[in-house]
């Protein structure tokens, strides 16, 4: 009987780091996904077996808190596990630590089954009946619905490619996640890191057209005139920044991805 904590190991390569010779916040997203699909095989619920029934995981919410990012060369333990359901939720926690034992990074994660027929999500006993391990979660934080820039600052587009797809042919959600830190723009990434990440994702996208990234002050910046994301004026400040991002579709405005950015000085 396959265990329910999975363990994987990673080196930090070359094409995992970003400008500052670290993981990069989609290398690390990548890393805990990448353990997340190991544990599926070996639960035999991987995306080949759900797929092989007319169905497919499709990740909903995620939840993600970084200490620090490790270095080029720096080697990493991820561990993830089911956490329980909710709704029709499937949870996973994930951690992942430093040679030495420390933590390094957390993530909750919600996903959903969904029959692929109807584009309509079952209920997770019938596709994954083993109980959640009993272990403390790795987030004590909510998956409640984010709610999106109250007012954009900023828009960033990207074209939709062939390369951003999953084998199930929609933008994987790896993708949102570099779109989202992307669009805070470079002032903001040569200066300051994600602290944490939060995303509600909320339609597929496909190939073609383009994808616009709105981003505007989040959470306690929002009553005050907050600087504009990746200005100097920002950069100056030495104080954590909060953005909140709205992922929509160019050809028809179908808001496709909401997510929240925390940011600390480097």
């Amino acid at each position: 009987m396959a265990r329910l904590l999975q363990e994987s190991s990673f080196t930090v390569q070359l094409f995992d780091t970003d400008i500052h010779g670290t993981l990069s916040v989609r290398g690390l997203w990548d890393f805990l996904q990448e353990t997340a699909g190991n544990h599926t095989q070996a639960l035999g619920v991987a995306p080949d077996d759900l797929r092989k029934r007319g169905l497919a995981w499709i990740l909903s919410r995620l939840r993600l808190a970084v200490e620090r990012y490790p270095a080029l060369g720096e080697s990493v333990t991820v561990r993830t596990w089911p956490s329980g359901v909710d709704r029709l939720f499937a949870l996973r926690d994930f951690t992942m630590s430093g040679a030495d034992g420390s933590i390094i990074a957390r993530a909750v994660s919600a996903w959903l089954a969904l029959d692929l027929a109807s584009k309509r999500p079952l209920r997770i006993q019938s596709v994954f009946d083993r109980p959640a391990l009993d272990a403390p979660r790795a987030l004590s934080t909510d998956l409640e619905k984010l709610s999106g820039p109250a007012a954009a600052a900023s828009e960033l587009r990207f074209p939709v490619r062939f390369g951003d797809l999953d084998a199930n042919r929609h933008v994987s959600n790896s993708r949102y996640v570099e779109w989202v830190v992307e669009s805070a723009g470079p002032a903001l990434l040569d200066n300051f890191s994600v602290s944490s990440l939060g995303v509600d994702f909320l339609a597929e996208m496909v190939f073609g057209g383009e994808v616009i990234v709105r981003t505007g002050p989040g959470g306690e910046a929002r009553p005050g005139a907050a600087p504009k994301p990746g200005t100097a004026e920002q950069t100056a400040s030495d104080s954590r920044r909060t953005l909140d991002h709205a992922v929509v579709h160019g050809g028809n405005g179908t808001e496709a991805a909401r997510a929240r950015t925390e940011w600390r000085p480097l």
